[in-house]
């Protein structure tokens, strides 16, 4: 992501210092910068904020450890049974780093970096000087390149999701608690390409392509000629569009939870109730819109929300989780008055977990809503961990899209763990979307 910041800011710069914005960069560079600027997956979904999460493909709610139920699921601290004093099972964790993004970014770099309509917008100002073969041929080819570019990117979503972060637990006796701070950045940007806009530039290739086999300037068909005579470029006729829109939110939570005995089973309640910092992004652009800057949508927003949830643990190996994040629905608008909207997302998950081998399940109750104009999601995760070794934990899991908009998600992982310090690292793939995580942990 580094990278592709670095292309479009150095983009931006040479062209403002030159011919303006060129097009096709500042139109990708806008619909992106919803996910650099404000780096998100799509549609807001429940969350992956640790490397084991990530790596059992997010089934989480049940199947979490101590270290990890601040973020998915509160009341998964207290089924515990030992005093923090002789348990040491607290944990320190920082830091705390997972990105997920779409693979199609590195071909939106790639155009980026090609500034093709630069490219034809100088070769359309020269042709214009002399109608020379070479010329025409410099037309025709950028057209093509063009073409091929809107092609590969039309009708897509982009989407990062990122989070960092820091996290203290401490689970006890039948009760626990933790506090965590971090940052999780969304973003999300979809573009539209329509087919008229494909015609309009073949028609520019055969025209052109014509010229440049010996034809007669005269020839040029008189839509694509201006009223003195000149070709019009074919970037101030294009109309496609995109949305992009992205959230930067830092939370400061504080997690609490309870175990209480029913019929002989833990039922165990938690709640974390957070203080956010919301950072809202949105912009609407055309192709051919060169003065659009996400930036300049952004606006802050202070707020507060909770995450709630509970556990059942049954004969002491099963578990059955239920939580929902962000209770109270929020809209935030933003400086040019659109608006990003957080909606409550209720997760259920089941889980087997003994010393050696976990196993779970998650299950969104609902679809996510989506950030800009990308496709909603509502996912169904499979996790598995077995611990072959002591400090030792290998870990796979699967993630899929039940509204069948995103491919499924496969993950994998590690941990090994020493008396005093533990490392974690996982990865995810599909033909959408990568993923990679790391953390370290201090283990008290």
């Amino acid at each position: 992501m580094i990278k592709i910041a670095t292309i479009i800011n150095r983009h931006n710069a040479e062209q403002k210092s030159a011919l303006g914005r060129s097009s096709i960069s500042q139109f990708v560079a806008v619909v992106l910068l919803g996910l650099v600027v404000a780096e998100p997956a799509a549609a807001v979904s429940y969350g992956i904020f640790d490397s084991r999460g990530l790596a059992m493909g997010g089934a989480t709610v049940a199947a979490s450890k101590y270290h990890s139920a601040q973020y998915y699921n509160p009341a998964l601290l207290a089924l515990h049974d030992t005093h923090e004093s002789k348990s040491r099972d607290a944990r320190f964790v920082f830091p705390d780093l997972v990105l997920q993004y779409s693979n199609n970014l590195e071909e939106v770099a790639d155009v980026v970096e090609a500034d093709i309509d630069t490219t034809i917008e100088n070769a359309v100002v020269a042709f214009n000087v002399d109608a020379s073969v070479a010329n025409a041929t410099a037309i025709a080819n950028g057209a093509r390149e063009l073409r091929d570019a809107l092609g590969d990117l039309g009708n897509q979503d982009y989407v990062v999701d990122g989070f960092i972060g820091m996290s203290v637990s401490e689970p006890s006796k039948f009760q626990g608690g933790g506090f965590f701070f971090g940052v999780r950045t969304l973003g999300a940007g979809s573009s539209t390409i329509p087919q008229s806009d494909l015609d309009l530039i073949d028609r520019y290739i055969d025209a052109l392509d014509l010229i440049a086999s010996g034809g007669d300037p005269a020839d040029l068909p008189p839509d694509l000629i201006d009223a003195n005579g000149n070709l019009i470029d074919p970037n101030d006729r294009i109309e496609s569009s995109g949305q992009a829109g992205g959230l930067i939110m830092s939370e400061w939570g504080v997690a609490m939870s309870k175990r209480f005995d029913v019929w002989g089973q833990g039922l165990a309640v938690g709640v974390t109730p957070k203080l956010l910092r919301v950072d809202a992004y949105r912009e609407n652009v055309t192709f051919t819109d060169r003065d659009a800057d996400l930036s300049e949508s952004e606006l802050t927003h202070l707020t507060g929300n909770a995450d709630i949830g509970v556990a059942l643990e049954l004969f002491e190996n099963y578990r059955i989780g239920l939580a929902v994040k962000d209770i109270i629905k929020k809209e935030f608008d933003t400086a040019n008055d659109l608006r990003l909207k957080l909606a409550p997302r209720p997760r259920m998950g089941l889980a087997y977990m003994n010393s050696w081998f976990t196993f779970g399940v998650d299950m969104d109750l609902v679809e996510s809503e989506p950030l800009a104009n990308e496709a909603p999601t509502k996912e169904m995760a499979v996790g598995m961990e077995v611990t072959p070794l002591a400090g030792l934990d290998l870990r796979v899991g699967y993630r899929e899209d039940m509204a069948g908009e995103r491919a499924p998600v496969t993950s994998y992982g590690v941990e090994l763990r020493g008396r005093y310090l533990t490392l974690e690292l996982g990865y995810s793939e599909s033909e959408e979307i990568r993923g990679g995580s790391i953390q370290f942990g201090f283990i008290f």
